[in-house]
């Protein structure tokens, strides 16, 4: 097996084993530039750590079907349902 194949599988294999919730931490990240470390935002913008996840899930959907021109509409677009789901699960971990 040539070196290039060996680091395509290895690469794979990392990214198989990042568990579920590491995922939806990663792609949560995003969120904190407007709603503060961790989701507890300090100004205007609603604080989303703690939040139920389905409660979460279903504003990102909704966010997601809208064709409004704002921030978190696009932002919600750029995810898969199941990316979106994976945020939503996580961030109801937060306290």
């Amino acid at each position: 097996m040539n070196k290039r194949k060996i680091i395509f599988f290895a690469a794979l294999l990392a990214y198989a084993n990042v568990s579920q919730a590491e995922n939806g931490q990663l792609l949560a990240a995003q969120c904190y530039q407007c709603h503060g470390p961790n989701g507890h935002s300090k100004g205007e913008i609603d604080s989303i750590a703690g939040k139920s996840s389905e409660d979460l899930y279903g504003d990102l959907i909704e966010m997601k079907q809208k064709q409004t021109v704002e921030i978190m509409h696009l932002q919600a677009k750029n995810y898969s349902d199941a990316e979106l789901r994976e945020i939503a699960n996580y961030l109801s971990t937060l306290k």
